[in-house]
C-alpha cells in the first residue's frame, strides 16, 4: 500500500497567462492498495473508488477516468498492458473540478505517478514531468503541482504527428476524456527534457484566498473564447508586469502597490469575462487602498475562481468578494490556502514493507535516492557558475580537483584549509522558509578564516545533512553556497548530502563547508607579529549586521521582546525580523586581496563568535594589545537594539556580536594611508578604529563604550 498527494494549483496568476503556477493547499490524494484480490475482475486489472467533489460526475472506469488513464498510458509505454497486479485506487480529492485550481493538472500528475509507482519504472521527478506534458500541454499548472511552491515553465514544441496519436489521453477537454484508447500500438514515448522550470521564491506572509463559485467553467470552453492573434500592446503590457511580478512576489514585506499593478492582464482575464458574470467588476472592486491587507486579485487559471493574494484581513475581504458574486446571482464559498511546496509526495505504508512484500528498499527506510539524482541536476548549473581557473566546478564525481598550476601557482605553494558551519541562523531560515541566503553565510565564515592568512581561497566543498531531503530547499541553499563562491571567487567542487531519517526533525538541516586556499611561495604568512609594533595602526571594515554569530543569544531576545520573525523590524521599517536577520555575512576577500599582494597588511581577525574581545587578540603577539575608539565606527541599528532589548553589558556585548567590524586590519604605521587608499579603491570603505599598544593585561581595551548605552 502507498499514498500518493498532489497539489491543486492556480494558473495564468496575474499576467502569467500558461507560464507561472502556483501550487496550494489543497490535496489530490491516491490511496492504493497493490495486489489486492478484490481488484482482481476489474477491468484493466484495476477497481477505483471515489470520495469528494463532483463524486456523481467522475468516471470510475480505468480506461476512462483521468488518472488510471494517464496510469495505463505510462505503464503501456513500458510495455505493460494494463496494471501489472489487481490494484485497488480509492481517490480523495477535495479539489473543485472546473473551477481553475487545477484539477486535471493533479490528476495528471498523479496519474503518472500511479503508473510510475505500480509499473516500478523508477522514473526521476523531471522524467514524470515529460510524461505529464504528453497530456497536459499547459506545463505552467503541471510543474507547480509536480514540483510545488511559486514554479516559472515552458515546454519545448512536440512532434505533431505524436500529438495526433489516439494512444495519448488529452487532459484539457475534462469532463470528456479523450484519447488514451488502447488500439494495440506502443503509444509515443515523450522526449527527455521536454519540460523546462524554475522555482521561484515566495514572501512567506503572502496567504492566498481562493473564492470558489458554485459553476464550472472547462478548460475547453475557456480556451474556446480566447483570440488567436493578441494586439503587440496587449502583450508587451503583460511581458512588463510578469518580468517583475515573480521577484515582487518573493519579497519581504511585499510591496502591495508593485503586486496589485503586476497581476494586471490583458490576454487572459478579459476574454473570459464573457463566462463568468461581473468578472472585470468584480476584479477592479478591491484595491490595496479599499482593503488593507490585499495585494493583489486575478482570476484563477481557468476560472471562475477568484484568486486573491493577501497579507491579512481574509476573511473580510473573502467576504467582500462573495458578495460581489451574489449581485450576480451566483453563491460561493472560500478557502485560504498557502503555497504547497512538496509538490508530488508518495509515502509507503509500513505495514505493506518489508520482506514478506519481497524485501525492503533504502526508500522504505526514508532514504531516496531519486531525491538525491534530482538535486544534483538541479544545482548543476548553479555550480558549474563558479569555476575558475584550476576547478572546472563540475560534480557527479567522487571528488574535486585542482589544478594548482593553472590556478596560477607555477611553485609549490602552502596550502590553508578551513571549515565551519553556520549555526543556529538556521533556525531563523527555518522559521522564515527562506534558505536562499545561509548558503553565502557558510561560504562567508570559511573563506574570511583563510583570507586573515593571506590565503586566496581556491575550492569549496559543502556537506547538507537533513532527515527526508527536500529538492526545493536543497536546490535553493546549493544556489547560495554558489552565490556566495563566486563572490569569493572560488570554486565549488563538491558536496555531500546526507539523508539520515530519526536525526533531524521535519525540514530542518545541518550544513558544514569547507575550503581550500593556497599562499604563493615566498610570501609570508599573516599575521606577521613579528612586524608589529607599537603604534601601528588599526582599520575596521563595516560587518551588514549580525552576520552568524551570537544567533542563540538573538533568537531568545527577540523572542523575549514578543515579536514574530514576520514582524515588522523595530529597528528598519522596511522588512521584517527574519529578513533583517538573514542579511548574509560579508565576504571580503575582493577587497582585501590586492592589499595582501602589494604587502600592506600585517595581520587581520575575522570577527565572529567571541567578538572583538576574543578575535582581535588572535592576531596580535602577546607583548601587544588593541586600544579601539568605539566613536569610530557605526554598530548596526539590529545590534544596537538586541543590545538595549536584551539588556546585554558593554563587556558581552563587544564578546558575542561583532558590534559593526566584520574585519580588524593591523597595518604598519608608515603604510595606513596607502593600506586605506587600496582598500578604498576595491571598494571599501575602511575605517581607523585605533593602534597597538604596549600590553597591560587586556588584550582588547575598548574606549568610548557608553555610546552604545
Amino acid at each position: 500500500m502507498f499514498t500518493i498527494k498532489v497539489p491543486c494549483s492556480s494558473a495564468n496568476i496575474g499576467p502569467g497567462f500558461d507560464v507561472i503556477g502556483l501550487a496550494l493547499s489543497l490535496w489530490l490524494e491516491l490511496q492504493v492498495s497493490v495486489g489486492d484480490e478484490s481488484s482482481r475482475d476489474s477491468s484493466h486489472n484495476c477497481r477505483i473508488t471515489y470520495e469528494g467533489e463532483g463524486k456523481d460526475d467522475v468516471d470510475l472506469q480505468p480506461n476512462r477516468n483521468l488518472i488510471t488513464q494517464t496510469a495505463l498510458y505510462v505503464l503501456r509505454c513500458h510495455d505493460k498492458r494494463e496494471f501489472p497486479e489487481p490494484t485497488h485506487v480509492h481517490i480523495k480529492n477535495p479539489i473543485p473540478l472546473g473551477r481553475g485550481l487545477g484539477s486535471s493538472g493533479a490528476a495528471v500528475v498523479a496519474g503518472v505517478s500511479l503508473g510510475n509507482e505500480v509499473g516500478d519504472l523508477g522514473l526521476s521527478r523531471d522524467r514524470i514531468l515529460d510524461f505529464c506534458l504528453m497530456i497536459e500541454r499547459h506545463p505552467d499548472n503541471v510543474a507547480a503541482a509536480l514540483y510545488g511552491g511559486f514554479v516559472g515553465s515552458y515546454l519545448k514544441e512536440l512532434d505533431p504527428e505524436d500529438m495526433k496519436r489516439r494512444e495519448i489521453p488529452l487532459a484539457e477537454v475534462l469532463p470528456a476524456p479523450q484519447g488514451g484508447e488502447d488500439t494495440g500500438l506502443k503509444p509515443p514515448t515523450p522526449p527527455l527534457d521536454i519540460g523546462k522550470h524554475i522555482r521561484f521564491p515566495w514572501a512567506t506572509e503572502i496567504k492566498c484566498i481562493a473564492v470558489i463559485p458554485n459553476f464550472e467553467v472547462s478548460t475547453a470552453k475557456a480556451r474556446s473564447v480566447l483570440p488567436t492573434m493578441y494586439a503587440k500592446a496587449d502583450v508587451i503590457y503583460n511581458l512588463q508586469r510578469v518580468a517583475l511580478l515573480t521577484t515582487a512576489l518573493g519579497q519581504s514585506p511585499p510591496n502591495a502597490e508593485l503586486i496589485y499593478d503586476g497581476m494586471q492582464d490583458k490576454v487572459h482575464q478579459p476574454y473570459r469575462s464573457t463566462l463568468i458574470p461581473g468578472l472585470a467588476e468584480i476584479l477592479q472592486s478591491v484595491t490595496p487602498s479599499s482593503h488593507p491587507g490585499l495585494l493583489g486579485i486575478c482570476l484563477s487559471g481557468a476560472g471562475p475562481t477568484i484568486l486573491a493574494l493577501a497579507t491579512g484581513n481574509f476573511e473580510h475581504i473573502a467576504q467582500y468578494l462573495m458578495k460581489q458574486f451574489e449581485k450576480e446571482n451566483i453563491t460561493c464559498r472560500w478557502e485560504l490556502l498557502e503555497p504547497a511546496y512538496d509538490g508530488l509526495t508518495v509515502t509507503q505504508d509500513s505495514s505493506s514493507q518489508g520482506i514478506g512484500k519481497g524485501g525492503m528498499t533504502y526508500a522504505d527506510a526514508g532514504v531516496s535516492i531519486d531525491s538525491g539524482n534530482e538535486l544534483v541536476q538541479s544545482i548543476k548549473a548553479a555550480v558549474a557558475s563558479t569555476r575558475r581557473p584550476g576547478a572546472d566546478a563540475e560534480i557527479g564525481g567522487f571528488g574535486g580537483a585542482l589544478d594548482l598550476a593553472a590556478a596560477g601557482y607555477t611553485e609549490p605553494p602552502t596550502i590553508i584549509q578551513a571549515i565551519d558551519g553556520i549555526g543556529t541562523k538556521l533556525k531563523v531560515a527555518f522559521a522564515m522558509d527562506d534558505v536562499s541566503t545561509v548558503g553565502i553565510d557558510l561560504v562567508a565564515m570559511n573563506v574570511n578564516d583563510l583570507i586573515v592568512q593571506g590565503a586566496e581561497p581556491l575550492t569549496f566543498m559543502d556537506y547538507y545533512a537533513c532527515s527526508k531531503l527536500d529538492v526545493r530547499d536543497a536546490t535553493r541553499f546549493v544556489e547560495g553556497v554558489a552565490a556566495g563562491c563566486k563572490e569569493a571567487g572560488c570554486a565549488l567542487v563538491g558536496g555531500e548530502t546526507a539523508e539520515m531519517p530519526g536525526m533531524y526533525q521535519d525540514k530542518e538541516f545541518d550544513a558544514g563547508g569547507a575550503a581550500t586556499g593556497a599562499l604563493k611561495k615566498g610570501r609570508t604568512m599573516l599575521p606577521d607579529k613579528a612586524a608589529m609594533r607599537e603604534g601601528d595602526v588599526l582599520l575596521g571594515l563595516k560587518s551588514s549586521g549580525a552576520h552568524s554569530n551570537g544567533f542563540s543569544l538573538i533568537r531568545k531576545v527577540v523572542e523575549k521582546a514578543g515579536l514574530s520573525y514576520t514582524d515588522k523590524a523595530p529597528w528598519d521599517g522596511s522588512q521584517t525580523v527574519g529578513k533583517s536577520l538573514l542579511t548574509p555575512t560579508r565576504i571580503y576577500i575582493k577587497a582585501l586581496m590586492p592589499a595582501i599582494e602589494q604587502d600592506l597588511l600585517l595581520g587581520m581577525a575575522h570577527i565572529t563568535g567571541g567578538g572583538l574581545e576574543d578575535n582581535i587578540p588572535r592576531m596580535l603577539p602577546k607583548h601587544l594589545s588593541a586600544e579601539l575608539d568605539a566613536s569610530s565606527w557605526p554598530v548596526p541599528g539590529v545590534l544596537m537594539w538586541l543590545k538595549k532589548t536584551g539588556n546585554v553589558s558593554s563587556r558581552e556585548f563587544a564578546r558575542t556580536w561583532n558590534t559593526g567590524l566584520g574585519m580588524v586590519i593591523a597595518v604598519a604605521k608608515d603604510k595606513a594611508d596607502k593600506a586605506v587608499e587600496v582598500l578604498s579603491a576595491s571598494g571599501e570603505a575602511p575605517l581607523r578604529i585605533g593602534h597597538l599598544v604596549k600590553h597591560t593585561g587586556e588584550g582588547v581595551v575598548i574606549h568610548g563604550t557608553e555610546r552604545w548605552d
